[in-house]
């Protein structure tokens, strides 16, 4: 196809035919195509590897409907519905925010994957102490932070 057919038909809906992307324009690479084989930068949401692991080791602690995820800091927060609790006065329990020691995090990229889910069982009693107390139903829902490390 020809630069200009191109240029004509709409890639996206809504959009209309003269409208494209600077990359194209110039001759470069489509926005469709990836840039770079190196994995998307981790955003909120989205856990990356070694936080994977820390909430496969702790998720047994929380609802089975528990979501976790991190902050642009590190940090994972967890929290879960409870909207169908009669009790409940917010629509989510009061959130647990997790803070890793730059040490542990730093050592857990260095240990083998299959040794990772050994070293973050090992700071599970941590975790275990600092959710003592925590109540998801609080009426001022603040979130109970824990340090792991």
């Amino acid at each position: 196809m020809d630069a200009t057919a191109d240029s004509t038909i709409p890639n996206r809906p809504g959009r209309t035919g003269f409208w494209r992307n600077s990359r194209a324009a110039k001759g470069g690479v489509a926005e469709s195509q990836p840039s770079s084989t190196q994995p998307a930068a981790v955003g909120i949401s989205s856990l990356d590897n070694v936080r994977t692991v820390f909430w496969q080791a702790y998720r047994h602690l929380f609802p089975p409907h528990a979501l976790a995820a991190q902050t642009g800091n590190g940090s994972m927060v967890i929290s879960w519905s409870v909207a169908d609790d009669p009790h409940a006065v917010h629509p989510y329990a009061a959130p647990v925010v997790l803070r890793f020691d730059k040490d542990l995090v730093d050592s857990m990229w260095k240990v083998q994957p299959a040794a990772r889910m050994r070293v973050a069982k090992e700071h599970e009693p941590t975790l275990r102490e600092g959710l003592r107390g925590y109540d998801p139903f609080s009426r001022f829902p603040n979130a109970r932070v824990v340090c792991i490390g």
